[in-house]
């Protein structure tokens, strides 16, 4: 639950809310086939951009199937597979929001680096990648619990984001709080103050990654998001 409502109200002027249309045309991503990722490429194919999803040939792809959305079959880990995806057509931005798992956060680090390498040979305009708050130093807006559970994650993330910021890509960072299934709601807010956590809906933070790749005002920033109604601090064990 929310805990701290003075702190909220605050913090609420540094809020960056973004209403501008999307530019992106051609959109590989990476991450699709689930939660965030899938529901980035719903929103996508709702404003009528053209989508390409790269997923493992172990991916439980039906959702993508339904949309119809071609699918590029490779892994992450595994750079020519990676290469090769972006010699499938030229694309104008890529959107990551690979994830991997407590055991195994390969992807998380070494995944998405092979998918900035890879997207900056092959001169990619923009680029959006998802992490986590407490990634890169900001694990203090998380409960100790949360910290201890989350840290081979955020340690994984931190890395990526590391790699991505020396990289000659128009690149935005998205760091979401506690993720919730949900659609997009309206509320969501970026904010560069790294002691703000709260939640989000996933369908909030895909309409948000979409507005980010139209919106130059965002390049070169690492944002925290969340929802305005959701500010604070929550238990990720609720």
């Amino acid at each position: 639950m929310l805990t701290n409502n003075v702190v909220a109200i605050s913090i609420i002027a540094s809020l960056l809310v973004l209403h501008v249309p999307a530019m992106a045309e051609r959109v590989l991503i990476f991450g699709g086939t689930r939660n965030t990722g899938l529901e980035t490429v719903r929103l996508l194919l709702e404003q009528g951009d053209s989508v390409a999803a790269f997923v493992r040939d172990s991916s439980d792809v039906g959702a993508l199937n339904e949309l119809n959305v071609p699918l590029i079959f490779g892994d992450a880990l595994a750079v020519d597979t990676v290469d090769s995806a972006f010699a499938v057509e030229e694309f104008d931005s890529v959107v990551s929001t690979l994830s991997g798992s407590i055991r195994n956060h390969a992807v998380d680090s070494q995944g998405n680096i092979n998918v900035f390498a890879a997207a900056e040979r092959a001169s990619v305009k923009r680029l959006v990648l998802v992490t986590v708050i407490g990634a890169s130093g900001t694990e203090g807006v998380l409960e100790e619990k949360a910290r201890q559970f989350l840290k081979p994650v955020i340690d994984a993330k931190t890395v990526a984001e590391s790699d991505l910021r020396k990289r000659n890509l128009n690149w935005t960072i998205l760091r979401p709080g506690q993720l919730a299934k949900g659609a997009a709601t309206g509320n969501g807010v970026l904010t560069e103050d790294q002691t703000v956590m709260g939640r989000i809906t996933m369908g909030e933070l895909a309409a948000l990654v979409i507005e980010c790749l139209g919106d130059k005002r965002t390049i070169g920033k690492i944002f925290h998001v969340v929802d305005r109604e959701m500010i604070g601090s929550f238990s990720f064990f609720d």
